[in-house]
């Protein structure tokens, strides 16, 4: 392993992540937009009710946040990073192999434990290897990084699905994962002291000053998850909302950052990105309740204008406001 002291923000050390990053949320979303309709192929579980798969794994990647600062504190955040994302992909592995819509749930709500452990070691791992003159510009290219990787992975799945099978979508996922840990595991991050970070704290987790902008990133996010199903059905709009999104969180982190404390940059980028897939998650439960095309168009397109209206008319008044940089 290297170390570098450089302040250039393109070092090897942040190259290997970007790369992780966009390899480890390119595999999720390979698979988990398809879930329910792989659930009624294989366990004849209709679709309304495979919508559960969904709140289970946003009770899990939420319901884990407030240990966050702990496990990062009391592990090595190298280590957290590579343990929990390696258990995600094995999870997702492992809905080939449920036989029961109970099973099929408890391993939803434990890979989005996982993922939520995944997300924020990863954000807290960049940070810790970008020096302190680059870690905003290096906010803003890792979140458009991640978003790509979800456009791609949701893409890939979705031509596999069409092409073979869910079993090849969770092979192609597994290999994206693995070859995510290996770059992941060459970069360098020196050991840090434990600080005595209490078991149960919303830090590293949850920004309260960045309440009100998380209400619009949720209904933007949500516009363009509920557009993922349609992918199936060869339509490319998905992949316009994806884009779109993948612009738009450069100034959105941009603004949570600035609504931080110079200690809490990390809580703030783990706000916007829970935010995100928390919408992300709420879109795809809406369009497997509401499976009429049209419909979705049209209720994505009025979600998302609302949502732009929100953040420009309500959450950007309130971030001059509040804002701490």
């Amino acid at each position: 392993m290297r170390k570098s002291n450089t302040d250039t923000l393109w070092t090897g050390d942040f190259v290997e992540m970007c790369i992780a990053h966009f390899l480890i949320f390119s595999a999720l979303f390979m698979v988990l937009p398809w879930l329910p309709v792989a659930m009624k192929e294989q366990m004849s579980l209709p679709l309304t009710e495979g919508v559960w798969l969904y709140v289970a794994f946003l009770v899990g990647m939420l319901g884990v946040g407030p240990f966050h600062a702990y496990l990062s504190d009391a592990y090595r955040r190298k280590h957290v990073f590579l343990f929990s994302a390696a258990l995600t992909a094995v999870a997702g592995a492992g809905y080939l192999f449920v036989a029961n819509p109970l099973q099929a749930y408890l391993l939803a709500l434990f890979q989005g434990a996982c993922f939520s452990l995944t997300l924020v070691s990863d954000l807290t791992v960049d940070i810790d290897i970008t020096h302190s003159s680059c870690r905003t510009s290096g906010n803003l290219v890792y979140a458009w990084v991640g978003r790509m990787g979800v456009m791609a992975g949701a893409w890939l799945g979705a031509w596999l699905y069409l092409l073979f099978n869910f079993q090849a979508v969770v092979l192609g996922a597994m290999v994206l994962a693995f070859v995510g840990l290996f770059f992941g595991s060459q970069i360098y991050l020196p050991f840090r002291a434990p600080n005595g970070e209490p078991l149960f704290t919303i830090d590293r987790f949850f920004l309260p000053r960045a309440w009100l902008p998380a209400i619009g990133v949720v209904g933007l996010s949500a516009a363009a998850g509920s557009l993922l199903p349609l992918l199936l059905g060869g339509d490319r709009c998905p992949l316009i909302g994806l884009g779109l999104l993948a612009v738009g969180v450069i100034p959105l982190i941009g603004l949570f950052v600035r609504l931080s404390h110079h200690c809490q940059r990390g809580t703030a980028n783990a706000t916007c990105y829970l935010a995100i897939e928390s919408g992300m998650l709420l879109g795809l439960i809406y369009s497997y309740l509401h499976p009429d095309t049209v419909v979705i168009h049209l209720h994505a397109l009025i979600g998302a204008v609302v949502s732009l209206l929100f953040l420009l008319f309500v959450a950007y008044p309130y971030y001059r406001h509040h804002r701490l940089r």
